[in-house]
């Protein structure tokens, strides 16, 4: 079994890859777009609305991204029609592109004896699954990173271009990744770990240029670029004190070590220190994946943390799968015993991840593992209960985005299926779901131990639970 899987080529690996992403497609095709993927849902619906016309959404929208995904999103409804399945398709190619980019990065930096069968230890990482089911603009923000590291290894000027261009029209931490690009790039010319060439750097020209012309444009038409005038947004933008730098530097490292992720560390540190100090023994190929892995890391680290704007863990999704591929690497040059057994357990923690579920009055990434696709089942029993008990929604407070399905699903919700804002104190019926962030911990312990327990749904961790004031 093991001499067969490694006879599996890249190519191989890729076409099963497309056939999963093809079957995945199929069976969420009427999924709806969910959590933060909801806004991006709206925006492009402005751009629909009006034909086309407009790519530069209005402030009340506007979140001071680049609206390359929400584009894109319009013209497939305008290509086929406004619906989920259509939405799907467009991430079902993003998708095939971003699998693409991956097998090509591991067939380039992979060490000779690794099989081609690790990819799939690669493409396990349960962010990464995740994403491949969430209408968000992540999955084309990872095939933009990829292409570009790609192609500079390979020092192809023209996929090069396209890379910077499509990081940066696509949401502002592109940003950081093309700062994280430019950084990796000095230092594999500096270390010639790749070819230097100068044609190449017009590269970043053109991106900075595309970039500017967006600006310009979204400057001309709301009197602001970058940083959204949109109250919503805005405070996410801000500067914080030191308190706050060391909560979110705690909630950062959580974030690589979430769902799994922590066996990666186990594994991974200590060869990797053994590495850094055996200075004899080095291969190309490993230090390109090393410092691609940590000049991310730490970009990253610098551009989020000493600011308000909460981050997930799709955020680093990048830096996940190279460390995947580097402890591969490391795995191989250094011949660790029983690899079968380390990938298996890699394997297991990496499916397990995918139930990793908090206490309500713990914040979760809920869109980077599929634990979230729960909700819909749940939310389903917990809407027909209310139909049937004759409690209208209205008289129902809640956080839950439930009255955002013109944009999550695409159906019409008259004023008397819209549920009421969530107000302990007005509100006589109160629903609640650990899919929501924004609930405090003591308004939960409130309704909790204080209100009536109505009904009760949940399903894998996931729940939505029914008050009624007493």
């Amino acid at each position: 079994m093991i001499n067969f899987l490694k006879k599996i080529s890249f190519k191989q690996i890729l076409f099963f890859l497309v056939c999963v992403l093809v079957v995945e497609f199929l069976l969420l095709k009427h999924t709806p777009f969910f959590w933060d993927a909801i806004t991006k849902s709206s925006r492009a619906s402005w751009i629909y609305a009006n034909g086309l016309t407009e790519f530069i959404v209005p402030t009340e929208y506007n979140s001071g991204h680049p609206p390359l995904w929400i584009s894109l999103l319009a013209i497939f409804w305008t290509i086929f029609e406004k619906a989920l399945w259509s939405s799907r398709l467009l991430l079902l190619i993003v998708n095939v592109g971003v699998a693409w980019q991956i097998v090509l990065f591991c067939k380039t930096n992979f060490l000779k004896t690794v099989s081609a069968f690790a990819v799939f230890i690669v493409c396990l990482e349960p962010t990464f699954i995740a994403q491949t089911t969430n209408l968000n603009n992540d999955m084309l923000l990872l095939f933009f990173t990829f292409l570009g590291l790609n192609s500079l290894i390979k020092s192809r000027t023209i996929f090069f271009t396209l890379a910077l261009v499509g990081l940066l029209l696509v949401n502002l931490r592109g940003v950081y990744i093309v700062v994280s690009i430019a950084l990796i790039h000095v230092i594999y010319v500096r270390l010639k770990l790749i070819e230097s060439r100068k044609l190449i750097y017009i590269s970043y020209l053109i991106a900075v240029f595309s970039f500017a012309v967006f600006c310009y444009f979204q400057y001309e038409k709301l009197g602001w670029f970058l940083i959204s005038q949109n109250e919503n947004y805005n405070a996410h933008r801000q500067s914080v004190g030191v308190k706050q730098v060391l909560i979110n530097s705690i909630v950062y490292v959580k974030s690589f070590l979430e769902y799994g992720r922590f066996i990666i560390a186990i594994i991974l540190l200590p060869l990797l220190v053994k590495y850094i100090k055996d200075k004899t023994n080095r291969d190309v190929k490993i230090d390109r994946v090393a410092i691609a892995f940590f000049v991310l890391a730490f970009i990253f680290f610098i551009g989020m943390v000493p600011f308000s704007n909460p981050f997930g863990d799709r955020y680093f999704m990048v830096c996940y799968l190279l460390a995947i591929v580097l402890l591969v690497n490391l795995m191989a040059h250094y011949d660790v015993a029983k690899k079968t057994v380390v990938y298996a357990v890699m394997v297991v923690m990496f499916i397990t991840g995918h139930f990793w579920i908090y206490p309500a009055t713990l914040s979760q990434s809920w869109d980077s593992s599929l634990a979230y696709l729960n909700s819909y089942t749940v939310e389903a029993k917990m809407e027909r209960f209310i139909d049937s008990s004759g409690i209208e929604p209205t008289e129902i407070g809640t956080r839950i985005l439930l009255n955002a399905r013109e944009f999550s699903e695409f159906k019409d919700i008259s004023e008397a299926d819209r549920y009421a804002d969530f107000n302990i104190n007005t509100n006589q019926f109160i629903l609640l779901s650990n899919i929501d962030n924004q609930t405090k911990d003591d308004e939960l312990n409130e309704i909790m131990t204080n209100w009536k327990l109505v009904q009760h749904y949940s399903q894998l961790g996931v729940f939505m639970s029914l008050y009624k004031r007493e």
